[in-house]
């Protein structure tokens, strides 16, 4: 990578909490920040609260939709490579095996 390209970040939930925090390193440290969000409102909020951090970008994503990524995708631009099907596999891993409250524990003894 040559000096005059910037890396890119793509930052879920960055509306508020963690991910509003870990966008405004990103922002900090150099990188183009794109903040995917549902709501593009609250996605151009948390933008304009960033932007004295650095480059920061919003696009709209919806995780659970594979066109709303494919097109956020193509917005990014760059080879950008989002995970697809993220909730969707959050909402599985939720809805079906044991949780960390469920799993076996060892017994003491035979």
């Amino acid at each position: 990578m040559n000096n005059t390209t910037k890396r890119t970040a793509l930052v879920t939930g960055a509306n508020k909490g963690i991910g509003l925090e870990t966008a405004r390193q990103l922002a900090d440290a150099g990188y183009v920040v794109w903040i995917g969000s549902r709501d593009l409102d609250r996605g151009r909020a948390a933008a304009e609260a960033l932007s004295a951090h650095g480059e920061v970008r919003v696009v709209a994503l919806d995780v659970t939709d594979e066109d709303s990524v494919r097109s956020a995708a193509a917005e990014i631009g760059g080879g950008a490579r989002l995970p697809r099907r993220t909730g969707q596999q959050r909402r599985r891993r939720q809805g079906r095996g044991r949780g960390p409250s469920q799993r076996r524990r060892p017994r003491n003894g035979p």
